[in-house]
């Protein structure tokens, strides 16, 4: 008899197959993105609230794919072990031990993600994944969300799982069926990277920050499906970047309010405006034909 996980791990692999890598990433993003902060926030440490999982899981998610393994499955094992760890979560009392059982239980599904990723091709650090990883990262600062106090947990969670969700479907809709124009792709990314965070980094202004998510989000979805990835960005990010800014919120918010939030958005903002001015369209290559010679004309 097959073990459970080999099983797991070759379902998986007809699955990736068949077209479903991009949608498993950003499933396993998204739902590592909400629950790890909402159990660092539900568990009420001091220190960075909810982000404390988060971060830990975005660096080995992002410094892992180097390292991990070279197998040609994602290693189901670490997902596993993760979510057994977080079955136990609840049994045990807030304290030091529900801290290193979620610590770690994190740091095993980073593993898992970075395999993920590794197995599909995507090792590179973006700028527009830095952005989400920040607005999705900060959901539960409480009164530093990027909303502003008066949203309760479950709308936040609501707008950003609908963003996360239905803007690249919405996207993928229109390309099916022809409707995607044509302008939409010279935009670089980072335009609306840069708009979208300058909008977020303006202080009491809810409206503009609702615009500033959808640009945000666009902008992820639009480089996602580039069928020239490496001619999206000139900006180096390094991998522990988007970490250690969503960590120095967590951090520097309870003593310096929403001015951290929007410090860390005004970088992203700095960054995008150094990548759209170093941006350079994408021009296919054009196969030069030898000069016609007198005795090909017949």
């Amino acid at each position: 008899m097959n073990h459970p996980l080999r099983l797991c791990a070759a379902g998986l692999e007809r699955f990736m197959r068949g077209g479903g890598r991009s949608a498993l990433r950003r499933l396993d993003t998204l739902v590592a993105w909400v629950l790890l902060g909402w159990l660092g926030q539900r568990l009420g440490w001091s220190f960075a609230s909810g982000v404390l999982p988060v971060v830990l899981w975005w660096t080995l998610r992002c410094s892992g794919t180097a390292r991990w393994a070279h197998a040609a499955t994602p290693r189901v094992w670490l997902l596993a072990s993760a979510v057994g760890l977080l079955a136990v979560l609840p049994l045990l009392p807030t304290g030091p031990a529900a801290l290193a059982v979620l610590l770690l239980a994190a740091a095993l599904w980073g593993g898992w993600s970075a395999s993920l990723a590794r197995t599909a091709g995507d090792t590179t650090p973006t700028l527009p994944g830095l952005a989400m990883g920040l607005m999705m990262g900060s959901l539960w600062l409480g009164s530093q969300w990027c909303l502003g106090p008066g949203w309760t947990p479950a709308q936040a969670v609501a707008l950003h799982a609908g963003l996360m969700l239905g803007v690249p479907l919405l996207v993928a809709a229109l390309r099916r069926a022809g409707c995607w124009p044509a302008s939409a792709a010279a935009c670089p990314p980072a335009a609306l990277l840069a708009a979208g965070a300058l909008l977020m980094a303006w202080p009491d202004a809810t409206a503009w920050r609702l615009a500033g998510m959808g640009l945000l989000v666009l902008a992820w979805t639009v480089g996602a499906h580039s069928a020239h990835p490496a001619a999206l960005s000139r900006t180096h990010v390094p991998a522990g970047l988007g970490p250690a800014l969503l960590l120095a919120v967590g951090w520097l918010a309870p003593t310096h309010g929403p001015a951290a939030m929007q410090a860390a958005w005004a970088i992203v903002a700095v960054l995008a405006l150094a990548d759209l001015l170093r941006w350079r369209p994408h021009r296919p290559s054009v196969a030069l034909k030898p000069p016609q010679r007198w005795s090909d004309v017949s």
